[in-house]
Formats: structure tokens, sequence, C-alpha cells
């Protein structure tokens, strides 16, 4: 029973999906037998414009955000509320990785890092939360990662990446406090490796090093985590919670 509650609440609702590549396009592709309306953002236009072409129950809308920039993430919520009202589920799984030691990290780069990883998910819950308040319903998850709470052997340590997703932690906590009372929920969930596109920049020694403390001797697949994302999103129990998902990694080298 709990399980078809759970995935009864996506009937007929607006689901926003930021970041359409990795562990948002399994969110996509979960959801494309169902008959909800999807709207997708991402940087990429091809990417889109791929999606456009898979077959969905319902209605799908996509657009094209910089999710750096709060005026055209405000912009894309106007539209949202435009086209469709008020959505009912938001992710927000957008996000870069940054493999340079700390002292080769440009000042670009760490700032790159956290206007995409940190200040992008702001701005989406900042403008979500706004539509959805008034209907005193709603719920908002974001990407966040095992790395934000502590540097882990096996992988390179990432300092821009690690802060940045410790810090979205820490925004979801405070922010759910305050979106309570409207009855908007906010949460993330935190994966350790996972078999993305984003994974990729890590040279092999390091995927073998990961690979050798997960369980299995195999990283997250994006569907494994979609799966928990959809499932933390529906249920109304979860707020200002960071659900971690480590597949092993988390229990330390």
């Amino acid at each position: 029973m709990m399980f078809e509650r759970v995935v009864d609440a996506y009937q007929g609702a607006t689901v926003v999906v930021v970041g359409a590549g990795g562990i948002g396009g399994e969110i996509v592709a979960r959801l494309s037998d169902r008959p909800v309306t999807m709207v997708i953002a991402d940087h990429d236009a091809q990417r889109l414009a791929d999606l456009d072409q898979v077959p969905q129950a319902s209605r799908r809308l996509t657009r094209p955000l910089d999710v750096r920039d709060p005026q055209a993430v405000a912009a894309f919520f106007d539209w949202i509320h435009a086209e469709v009202g008020p959505p009912q589920f938001v992710f927000y799984t957008a996000g870069v990785l940054n493999i340079e030691s700390f002292f080769d990290l440009s000042d670009e780069q760490w700032n790159r890092a956290v206007d995409i990883n940190l200040n992008g998910a702001y701005y989406c819950v900042r403008e979500a939360a706004r539509l959805m308040c008034p209907a005193r319903t709603g719920s908002l998850l974001l990407l966040s990662s095992i790395s934000g709470t502590k540097a882990r052997s096996g992988s390179r340590v990432n300092p821009v990446y690690n802060t940045t997703k410790a810090a979205m932690v820490a925004m979801v906590n405070a922010v759910a406090m305050q979106l309570r009372p409207m009855g908007v929920r906010l949460n993330c969930i935190s994966p350790g490796p996972t078999a993305t596109s984003m994974m990729d920049l890590q040279p092999p020694p390091v995927h073998e090093a990961v690979n050798q403390i997960m369980l299995d001797h195999r990283m997250n697949l994006p569907a494994e985590i979609a799966e928990l994302a959809l499932f933390v999103a529906a249920h109304g129990r979860f707020t200002g919670e960071d659900i971690p998902i480590g597949g092993g990694a988390g229990l330390g080298a």
C-alpha cells in the first residue's frame, strides 16, 4: 500500500526536472509512461532535443536554462506557471565536478562550481517555493553527495565539489524549516560514486579504487539513485532531510 501511495502521488502532477543528464534523465525516464506533465530544463539544447524524441504518456515541455543566472531561473518558473500552473514536484539534479587539487583550482573553476551546484539550487528552490506556497503543497528535492559529509579515500578529493554539497545540505535543513508551516517540503539525497558522465572525468585508477570500496565492487547506477529520489520526493513524511545512498562508499576506506 505504501509504495502504491507514493507512485500515485505523481498521477496528474506537474514535475520539473532541472538537469536532464545522468540521474535527472533517469527521473524523466521513470515518469515518461505516467500521466504527468514533465517540464525539463538543461543547459544543453541538444540533450533537450533528444528527450523530445522519446515518447511520453502525457505532456512534456523543455527549455534551455543557465541555472547560474537568477533572472533566467525566475523567468523559467514564471513560464511554468503561465503554461501549466504551479508544479507539485521539482528535482534539481544539475551539477559539475572538478578534479583539480586545492592549489590547482582556479578562481573561475571555484566560482563556476559554486554557481551551478549551490547558487543554481538556491535560485530554483526560491522560485519554485514562491509558486508552491500559496497552494500550501509541493515537494522539492536536491541532489547532494556523500562527499559533502567527508572527503573519502579511494577517489580524488574535490575541494569545491565537497564544499558546495555540504552547503546544499545545510541550506535544505534551514529552508525546510521556513517552508514547513506552508506545507512545502524540501529534501536532498546524497549518493556515493555513481556511473554518470560526470564520473568519466576521473581517470581509470580512481574508478578502480572506487569500485573496490563499493558494494558488489561497482558504482551506483543512475537508475538506482533516481528511484530513491522519486520515493523521497513523493513520500509525505520527509522534509529537511539528507538521505545518503552510498553504495558502500559511505563506510570509509
